[in-house]
């Protein structure tokens, strides 16, 4: 008779085979996790997967997902992300490689509002890409400045991530967020580093521009998106100050958003509210099932003691605790570029975290971890999804160049994970001030 393991190895090898026939990620998970459970107990096996597929998506966690989504999808329609961006160019617009520093920092904000790193590419990379063609810019450059700072959508609060994470492993979404607060910020600046060395160096790729504004310019600019910094001061102050959970805060910001973009920036006509609800449900429907999926496939990971053996034989191996780290995080990154990132999370986290608990790691620290190596997933080929995204925004732009512009940021996330190994302070710092 065949094993559990076998049973579970086959199911695993099911889905990589579905996936790679290009089959939407929802029904590789759930065909794959049904047939591993029926090879497992027969057809008795599969009798209780309604009962916790409802429990699973009732979790109250989950109930901030489509409110954060809902947020971002009205700031969407407001117009603000031009005005991000054009803040930040009569602020950045004097150093080397302006327009790729005003890129980064509007979408850093942006994504302190909306918490989905494909939203932020498409609102940002709208303005921003076409501008620095236009004024020089080389395409690589352009894109891989816009794409690669989308992602810090995922690490800066509020993130979906944090918020799956969070309804698989019962970490406080609250810890979570202010655990990938300072390598996000971190994160953000590398880039513009990043972005101001390189035009430096190589002035033919970034031309600086001519332009001059006045301070009296510039403090206007920030006028017009101080409803956005008071939104974002909202959302997370209430959170970190305990007056309001992430989901209350996440309630309170969507209604906060409305009154911004219907009363400040006089946005919210019929087709705009048509536009916000219709894709507000088409994105939660997706993540959802995405969620219910995953949780198929885990729940037939469980039943084959998949965790408990993966935890057995990371706690039994002799190797240092931080090269076990490491080998998970590049197997990670090699996942990455075959699965999408919020997928990825939902099946490894259950798998991975009793084994890094059993390692003596804080399993906050390793969600931060975590989703720095989904936000390489993210911009990494051939399944990225930001690059797509790109492309689809800018059409004009070739594949290979947002490919090639997207190299160095790699190497920089690759570098934030190497510093919150070595120092997991940078993660558990803040949560532990504001327990």
């Amino acid at each position: 008779m065949i094993s559990d393991a076998a049973v579970a190895g086959l199911a695993v090898v099911l889905l990589l085979a579905l996936i790679a026939l290009r089959t939407p990620i929802f029904v590789a998970l759930a065909v794959s996790g049904i047939a591993g459970l029926i090879g497992l107990d027969g057809l008795s096996g599969v009798e209780l997967v309604p009962l916790s597929l409802v429990a699973q998506l009732q979790n109250y966690a989950l109930v901030a997902a489509p409110l954060y989504i809902l947020l971002g999808e009205v700031l969407a329609v407001s117009g603000l992300g031009r005005d991000l961006f054009g803040a930040a160019y009569r602020w950045f617009n004097r150093i080397p490689g302006g327009l790729g520093a005003s890129a980064i920092g509007s979408s850093t904000v942006f994504g302190a509002m909306s918490g989905v790193s494909i939203s932020s590419v498409a609102i940002i990379g709208r303005m921003a890409v076409p501008e620095m063609l236009h004024r020089g810019y080389r395409p690589s450059f352009a894109s891989g400045s816009v794409a690669a700072s989308g992602a810090l959508a995922m690490l800066i609060p509020p993130s979906l991530m944090f918020i799956l994470y969070s309804s698989v492993t019962g970490v406080s979404i609250a810890e979570l967020f202010a655990g990938g607060l300072i390598p996000g910020l971190m994160l953000a600046a590398f880039m513009i580093l990043y972005v101001v060395i390189r035009a430096k160096t190589s002035p033919s790729e970034a031309p600086v521009s001519g332009e001059r504004f006045t301070w009296r310019e510039r403090m206007v600019a920030l006028t017009k998106i101080s409803p956005a910094l008071v939104l974002i001061l909202l959302v997370l102050g209430s959170i970190y100050t305990g007056l309001a959970t992430p989901t209350e805060a996440a309630a309170v910001g969507a209604l906060a958003a409305f009154a911004v973009t219907g009363w400040v920036y006089r946005k919210l006509g019929w087709a705009n509210l048509r536009t916000i609800f219709v894709s507000t449900a088409h994105v939660t429907a997706s993540i959802l099932a995405i969620v219910g999926a995953a949780f198929v496939f885990t729940q037939m990971l469980v039943v084959a003691r998949v965790p408990n053996a993966v935890s057995e034989f990371v706690v039994g191996l002799k190797a240092s605790p931080y090269l076990v780290i490491a080998a998970v995080m590049v197997v990670l990154v090699l996942l990455g570029c075959l699965v999408d990132a919020a997928s990825l999370l939902l099946v490894v986290a259950p798998i991975l975290v009793p084994a890094i608990e059993g390692l003596g790691f804080d399993p906050l620290w390793f969600g931060v971890l975590l989703v720095v190596n989904l936000e390489m997933a993210v911009i990494t080929p051939p399944v990225g999804l930001n690059l797509y995204t790109m492309k689809s925004v800018v059409p004009e732009l070739d594949l290979a160049d947002i490919f090639r512009g997207i190299l160095p940021y790699l190497a920089i996330e690759a570098g934030m994970l190497a510093l919150i190994t070595a120092f997991p302070e940078l993660a558990t710092w803040l949560p532990e001030l504001i327990a």
